[in-house]
């Protein structure tokens, strides 16, 4: 697994993890309170009270911990560093539970040990069923308990304290067996999870994106400019639309192959793309024809754009065989016109236009209106041999 869908499926995982402990702050301190009363019948009220406060301060502190988490939502790479102080923040909390059985333990009062058995015996169960998300944070939560369990009654003496401790290592160990399996099954279904993201992205990067250059495609294009009208009719704003058309492509494709022909389409919307604001679409129709959606740009604007984009594809050089390849192309400019009328009308116009630039000496921008039209003549760069395809 690479890095950084690594990071994601850990982080995927310490969500999960502060989700299933985040029920605690409705729990937490009711039981922290009813544990304290019951210590009191094996020792001085002051000391369970003073436990009890102490649990409900760190209580408020990990439960902070695990809102500040959520709030602030992290990326993969940070990672690490929450798991740093989750980790700390829930040790403190297990750790004060687990030393019930040091001072609370009575040795020779079986209520006694019932009860602080009882403790840990729950602290571990509840650690494989709420921390089995993060193994790392799984590990270290079950340590605390479990050691809390098998050490006051290892450490004393008779066979039955000693069946007490291997009782509580067998049933440490089975929860610790079951809260791995858990993580594991949890794991696979994170990645799953993310596997299936991946395909989603990429099925509507596919479904949008034109695969040979990256830019829209033909069917995403028309619907954002479908959208843009909309939006540009509502509001009343300018919106205008152009066509470009790379000048003698079949002569390209002819002459160097369509490998050649398909690093030209590449460079023409490498070229393109600095030029574009972000909120304009460029999107390739289909062979070497490209179109661009120009939002609240009126006519000067969008002529200003489509002589910039024309400049920036003919100071593409591609180099084939040795020799620069020097690529032009042919700019049809249109403008929304009429309110609400249909976006076949702009590319007709944009279509007419080009078509004019093209019969006009190609490398050059002209205006297609419903009223009048419009030229503005091409700077002195030679294009491709003259030819009557396009």
């Amino acid at each position: 697994m690479d890095d950084p869908r690594r990071d994601r499926i850990r982080l995927a995982q310490l969500h999960l993890y502060v989700d299933n402990h985040l029920n605690d702050r409705f729990t937490a301190a009711p039981l922290t309170v009813v544990t304290a009363a019951l210590l009191t019948n094996w020792i001085a009220p002051w000391k369970a009270a003073t436990w009890a406060v102490i649990e409900l301060l760190i209580i408020a502190t990990y439960i902070g911990c695990y809102l500040r988490f959520r709030s602030v939502q992290p990326q993969p790479e940070g990672h690490a560093k929450w798991a740093r102080r989750i980790g700390l923040a829930h040790g403190a909390h297990m750790a004060s539970w687990s030393s019930i059985i040091v001072w609370g333990w009575q040795p020779g009062d079986f209520s006694s040990l019932i009860f602080t058995m009882l403790i840990h015996l729950g602290l571990i169960s509840l650690t494989a069923a709420m921390s089995n998300p993060h193994r790392a944070l799984l590990m270290s939560d079950m340590a605390i308990p479990l050691v809390a369990l098998m050490l006051p009654p290892a450490l004393s003496t008779g066979i039955f304290n000693l069946g007490l401790a291997a009782l509580g290592g067998l049933y440490g160990a089975l929860m610790l067996i079951v809260a791995l399996k858990i993580h594991a099954t949890t794991t696979q279904s994170l990645l799953l999870r993310q596997h299936n993201e991946e395909l989603i992205v990429e099925l509507e990067r596919q479904a949008t994106r034109d695969s040979l250059t990256g830019v829209a495609s033909r069917r995403h294009f028309l619907e954002t400019a479908n959208a843009e009208m909309r939006r540009a009719t509502r509001f009343r704003h300018p919106m205008a639309l152009l066509m470009l058309d790379i000048d003698h492509f079949k002569r390209i494709n002819d002459t160097y192959g369509h490998l050649v022909g398909d690093r030209v389409i590449r460079a023409v919307a490498d070229a393109c793309a600095p030029v574009l604001r972000a909120c304009d679409c460029l999107g390739r129709l289909g062979g070497e024809e490209f179109a661009v959606v120009l939002p609240e740009s009126d006519e000067g604007a969008a002529l200003k754009v489509a002589q910039r984009l024309r400049e920036a594809i003919c100071e593409q050089s591609i180099t084939v065989a040795g020799e620069a390849l020097r690529v032009s192309v042919s700019v049809g400019v249109t403008m929304l016109e009429v309110p609400g009328e249909p976006l076949s009308h702009l590319l007709h116009r944009a279509d007419l236009a080009m078509y004019r630039a093209k019969r006009l000496g190609r490398n050059r921008v002209e205006v297609e209106c419903g009223h009048a039209q419009g030229a503005v003549a091409p700077r002195a760069e030679q294009p491709i041999a003259s030819s009557s395809v396009h």
